[in-house]
């Protein structure tokens, strides 16, 4: 597995074809708005765009648009709105979010009270043998500032299991019913990169669980119906595309027990209208390995009678997708969120449940585990993605591509720095010479730059999400939004995070740090594709390219940077075909639960157990992509 050529590569678009020859009367011209390309490290405008086929056929004056597009073309008056290409979703969890979107919403709780209260809610029509689960709550801003206990949630139900998790992915807690379900008890130690909170001089467990410990429990979380996949995956989807993405992501599948076959019937029914780029987690990789060869025969080429009935044509001839969906790489995770982030110096402040005082956060994969990958993967198609928040996660992230490098020299890996958000002032110039993408969750900064200033000190936080920085040193960054972890869905919000860096307090993260309108547009686009070298077919408005567009009310370029984050997405284009369109003054729903139904949203109980023959060859399918 480790010779072998993972993914097939992109080959971009069709060509360069003259204009003239993608000339036809089905095309559709754009005019009477900003149009702005992308091309190159400044703003290029043009007066119209011509698309044809679900490709860019002409860009250029709004006569010749029009000449060129032939007499039967329609014709979209854009009414002074902002065209850009469609935003690219460097970091996101569609998967992910598509079984939170089933879940009790959590967000905004101010007390624990209030978070018993909608899980009481909830709970009315949970069916037998299902789980009670919620999401979105912070514990931080939660008036007790800190997580639920075992003892609150038993006060939810003493019948049914009660699982909730936080905005950030990383933790959560449980009540005793799901904890005698699992056979959890003070015996029980704690996992390799997570940990069990314990009651105050005791062992017993207090409800809290952290990275691998909460992630444990959610891969034994009971899977869903189809029904409800497709449910759930229909509803991720909207949020996806009322913000803008063309391309989304799922960074961490296999994360969830049913992920794989949410994935495999995405395909099967051809449910996505925009594309999505897998990233699988670690450990799912190597057991794919293991099961590579037991199943290649039917899946393992391209040609196969059932590769030809699952790949789509595409305008761009990117053979990679199956019906959307490729995978892109493998996720690593090196820390978690602000609270375990792995640091080279203790906390200043100790976040809530820690009482070491010299406590420097989780490292949760063992440092051998990731040099083994890169030495892998390295000159293969296949991307590393790393998480790491603490500069100590980003240094033996960097030691890892270094040593690979030694051994077998450079390569375009593109390796993908997730979140970097304290990466020191000396590690970014060897992020620069490995070839790095770093991409920053900015829309975070909003939400949670006050709490995370706190947790560092002063002079940490002076290393905190350093976007003009690697701008000055030539890195290609990226923002994105983490959903449903990071603040917001939105890549406008996260735009204005990398324009204003204004937390809700009112304070700014690093002033210095701060970057213009367009070089944030950049992040969200050409930088976002050619982070996942995609950059031939998307991130810019070119003949050529795919016709991946968005339509804003206001052009982010010329308004007051601290409006930019009240600019709407109009519409929101996938190759030509509108996918999405907002209504006469709507409001994008950013939160993922509402207008859900909870009916049987469980089915059965599925214990920890090796991918099933379907898995496996959703895997394969996806990675045994030779050239």
């Amino acid at each position: 597995m480790a010779l072998l050529p993972l993914l097939h590569s992109c080959k971009g678009p069709s060509g360069d074809k003259s204009q003239a020859e993608t000339s036809a009367s089905s095309s559709v011209v754009y005019l009477h708005g900003d149009i702005i390309t992308m091309e190159g490290d400044s703003a290029q405008y043009v007066e119209a765009l011509v698309e044809k086929d679900g490709v860019i056929a002409f860009i250029g004056k709004k006569d010749e648009a029009i000449a060129f597009a032939g007499k039967d073309a329609r014709q979209v008056d854009l009414k002074g709105r902002t065209m850009t290409p469609g935003f690219v979703d460097a970091h996101g969890h569609l998967i992910y979010t598509s079984k939170n979107a089933l879940d009790a919403s959590l967000g905004g709780c101010k007390d624990i009270a209030e978070l018993q209260e909608r899980m009481r809610a909830f709970a009315k029509e949970i069916p037998e043998g299902g789980w009670l689960v919620g999401f979105g709550y912070g514990a931080t801003n939660l008036k007790e500032g800190r997580h639920p206990t075992v003892e609150e949630l038993d006060q939810i139900s003493t019948t049914l299991p009660v699982y909730v998790k936080d905005g950030s992915g990383h933790h959560g807690a449980i009540n005793s019913v799901l904890m005698k379900m699992l056979n959890l008890s003070a015996a029980t130690p704690d996992p390799e990169g997570g940990f069990y909170e314990r009651k105050p001089g005791s062992k017993e467990l207090a409800g809290h669980v952290a990275e691998e410990a909460h992630f444990q429990i959610g891969a034994k979380r009971p899977a869903f119906s189809e029904e409800m996949i497709h449910k759930g995956l229909d509803k991720a989807v909207q949020i996806w595309v009322e913000n803008g993405h063309t391309t989304a992501q799922e960074t961490g599948l296999g994360l969830g027990a049913d992920d794989f076959e949410t994935v495999q019937l995405a395909i099967d029914n051809k449910w996505l209208p925009i594309d999505l780029v897998l990233f699988v987690k670690g450990s799912m990789a190597s057991k794919a390995a293991t099961a590579v060869y037991n199943v290649k025969q039917k899946y393992g080429s391209p040609g196969s009678d059932d590769a030809k009935k699952l790949l789509e044509a595409r305008p761009d001839m990117n053979v990679r997708y199956y019906n959307r969906i490729r995978l892109g790489g493998i996720k690593f995770w090196m820390d978690g969120s602000p609270e375990t982030m792995l640091l080279s110096q203790p906390f200043t402040k100790l976040p809530a449940g820690v009482t070491d005082k010299n406590y420097k956060g989780i490292q949760t994969t063992p440092t051998a585990e990731l040099d083994s990958a890169f030495a892998k993967y390295w000159k293969s198609d296949l991307q590393i993605a790393v998480h790491e928040v603490g500069d100590q996660a980003m240094e033996i992230c960097l030691q890892a591509i270094e040593k690979a490098i030694k051994d077998q020299g450079m390569s375009d890996h593109r390796p993908i720095l997730q979140h970097a958000n304290f990466t020191r002032p000396d590690q970014i110039a060897r992020i620069a010479a490995v070839g790095g993408t770093p991409s920053f969750t900015m829309a975070g900064l909003e939400a949670k730059g006050d709490d995370a200033a706190i947790l560092v000190g002063p002079k940490r936080v002076s290393w905190a999400v350093p976007a003009n920085s690697m701008q000055k040193a030539g890195i290609r960054w990226t923002s994105h939004t983490d959903w449903p972890a990071g603040g917001s869905p939105s890549e406008i919000v996260g735009m204005s995070g990398s324009v204003n860096r204004r937390t809700l307090a009112g304070n700014v993260i690093n002033p210095a740090e701060c970057v213009t309108p367009y070089q944030a547009l950049q992040a969200i686009t050409y930088n976002a594709a050619y982070q996942l070298k995609e950059e031939k077919s998307k991130g810019s408005l070119k003949v050529g390219k795919l016709a991946d567009m968005v339509i804003l009310d206001k052009n982010p370029l010329k308004v007051d940077p601290l409006t930019i984050q009240d600019i709407r997405v109009m519409q929101t284009i996938k190759e030509g075909k509108t996918v999405y369109e907002r209504k006469a003054d709507g409001v994008a729903d950013a939160d993922p639960a509402k207008g859900y139904s909870p009916e049987d949203p469980h089915t059965h109980f599925q214990a920890d157990r090796p991918l099933t023959k379907r898995q496996e060859k959703t895997l394969v399918m996806l990675l045994d992509r030779q050239k």
